[in-house]
């Protein structure tokens, strides 16, 4: 009897799915070209405005060192200094004779040439030699009821945020428009794609013949034609497989004909020993059983709906387990003498049978001959257990644990050298799908037992 409680659920995730589907979307191409216009005025906007203050800072300095330089070339034409011209300007012969709010700060730097000095005065400064005085000679002008950038700074600084966001706002117009001209090929594409996902024609997904031809010879014109290239190989790897599928329909299903009707002519015989009427009884009941997997196998590979007998939405009859179990064990009679194997079957019955409900016994059936062909195929000797309840199925067998790969979830996929679980346990996995079966798999606590569980559809 089982202990544990069988989780319902699909084939076994990857550890970091549930963080990838929690993951932040991606930005659209469109915002990325608004983005980057926006940022790319803004970077236009702060640069102009930098460059301007710049611009217009240098330019008011070097007037007043022009007017300077006027008042220079000036005292160099006299014999001896006169007084300035401008009212504004002094002549100095020392530092410290220099006005009393910038004697210091010069001191602190004698390099100096344009130095603040207190109550909003601002003081250029002008060095130069004159013959008839052996110490520098220096022009020290007053400029503050000349300044014209300083006073207007705060209005400057507003019109520049005030333009940079006329900027802003015309470059993320721009982008905008821009953005739809590009993508909309790209969008005509896609909206192309996903219209052929409801137009289907013999069930394949189909594009319309030459679409790539109405796009421009550009980047996405390439696209669209390596995506007609690629799904024409894929029409006709798809025409290929269905014919396959269909040969092999043809080739299978006659020969279990041939041999089912071969068995009923001959249980028609009165003088049949009864031993060998219950060979033949086994062999059309195997026909038939042949017969209806070949059929859900094919349907299922050619991804359409399954048929009545065997969809699992059609059936409301309750399916006993005991009696599929043990006609199961008894078809892996012989498997199990090879594997020197035997079966621990448990099952949860008090009064009444075990039955699964909303699952087809067709479907049924193959599942667990698929999960018991694989335990007895890939086990070592000893007991498989298999243990049933009303909630769910177990079955588990002893096994080397080098024999498994790393992921559980590789168990589903056949490799190409690969003689181990690979089919059975795809075919499994889709069935179970399909039937709304829960499937996991897992190792046993000491890692010495493969545990398959299967938990019944509510």
């Amino acid at each position: 009897m089982m202990t544990e409680a069988v989780t319902k659920s699909a084939p076994i995730p990857a550890a970091n799915t549930a963080a990838f589907n929690q993951a932040s979307p991606a930005i659209s191409l469109s915002q990325r070209i608004v983005r980057s216009f926006v940022l790319l005025a803004l970077c236009c906007g702060l640069l102009f405005s930098l460059v301007n203050l710049i611009f217009v800072y240098t330019v008011e300095d070097q007037f007043f060192y022009h007017q300077l330089k006027q008042e220079q070339r000036r005292q160099l034409q006299h014999a001896t200094t006169v007084t300035p011209v401008s009212p504004l300007m002094q002549l100095y012969f020392k530092p410290t004779d220099f006005p009393k709010d910038i004697v210091e700060k010069f001191q602190q730097n004698t390099r100096a040439r344009e130095i603040p000095g207190e109550a909003g005065r601002h003081y250029h400064l002008l060095k130069f030699d004159h013959p008839a005085h052996q110490v520098p000679v220096w022009l020290v002008m007053e400029v503050s009821q000349q300044l014209v950038v300083r006073p207007i700074r705060t209005e400057m600084l507003l019109f520049y945020g005030f333009t940079t966001l006329l900027m802003l706002a015309a470059a993320a117009v721009i982008g905008i428009v821009l953005s739809r001209r590009a993508t909309r090929p790209l969008l005509e594409l896609v909206q192309l794609v996903q219209q052929s996902q409801h137009t289907q024609s013999q069930q394949t997904q189909s594009l319309p013949k030459g679409f790539a031809a109405n796009f421009r010879d550009n980047e996405i014109g390439l696209l669209a034609r390596t995506l007609e290239q690629a799904f024409d190989r894929l029409q006709q790897f798809v025409e290929r497989e269905r014919a396959f599928s269909r040969d092999a329909s043809h080739e299978l299903r006659t020969p279990l004909s041939l041999i089912q009707s071969s068995a009923e002519l001959l249980l028609l015989q009165p003088d049949l020993p009864t031993a060998a009427q219950q060979k033949l009884q086994q062999i059309t009941a195997a026909c038939l059983q042949m017969t209806q997997l070949i059929n859900t196998l094919l349907t299922l590979s050619r991804e359409q709906a399954l048929p009545e007998s065997v969809d699992s939405d059609k059936h409301s009859a309750a399916v006993p387990l005991l009696p599929l179990l043990e006609q199961l064990v008894i078809q892996h009679s012989d498997l199990l003498l090879r594997q020197h194997l035997t079966i621990d079957l448990q099952l949860a019955e008090n009064t009444s049978p075990l039955l699964v409900h909303k699952v087809s016994p067709v479907l049924l059936q193959m599942i667990l001959a698929n999960l018991l062909q694989n335990a007895c195929s890939h086990s070592l000797p000893g007991e498989v257990l298999i243990a049933a309840d009303a909630q769910g199925l177990l079955i588990s067998n002893p096994l080397n644990v080098a024999d498994l790969p790393l992921e559980p979830a590789a168990l589903f996929a056949k490799g190409r050298h690969s003689s181990g679980y690979g089919v059975g346990l795809g075919i499994v996995q889709r069935l179970c799908q399909h039937s709304s079966i829960g499937l996991a798999i897992a190792l046993n606590a000491d890692k010495t037992r493969l545990e398959v569980r299967l938990s019944w559809p509510l």
